[in-house]
């Protein structure tokens, strides 16, 4: 995949109406490990901060996502073949991988699934 403006993923996530409404309240922050690549991003009150890029040390975390770069690449197409169009598709195969306070992923799932697909929106 091309190098992802994280920039602009903030700005488009921020920005829509829906992700402000179901994730008002919202308090977490999740690893996204793509690959060798890490990048930690942060849920305040509904809105994203700035995306940090790893490598981290011990980031500090609520849960992270581990996966492969193609699988991330996969997820994130614009149109995603079947069976690809769901995180939990990739958990069942194993490659994503949930890691951390999988209570804290549970009770922000449905921010987080509005959150990854402003993936598939981006160039």
């Amino acid at each position: 995949m091309t190098e992802l403006n994280w920039e602009r993923f903030r700005q488009q996530v921020n920005s829509d109406a829906v992700f402000a409404r179901r994730s008002a309240g919202s308090n977490f922050r999740v690893l996204l490990g793509w690959g060798e690549e890490q990048y930690l991003v942060t849920v305040r009150d509904g809105r994203v901060d700035p995306v940090e890029s790893g490598p981290f040390v011990m980031p500090q975390c609520d849960f992270a996502l581990n996966g492969s770069a193609s699988a991330w690449d996969r997820f994130a197409a614009a149109r995603p073949a079947p069976r690809e169009q769901d995180i939990f598709a990739f958990f069942r195969s194993g490659e994503i991988v949930l890691g951390g306070d999988t209570r804290k992923f549970y009770a922000h799932l449905m921010c987080l699934k509005l959150l990854l697909l402003h993936l598939r929106k981006m160039p």
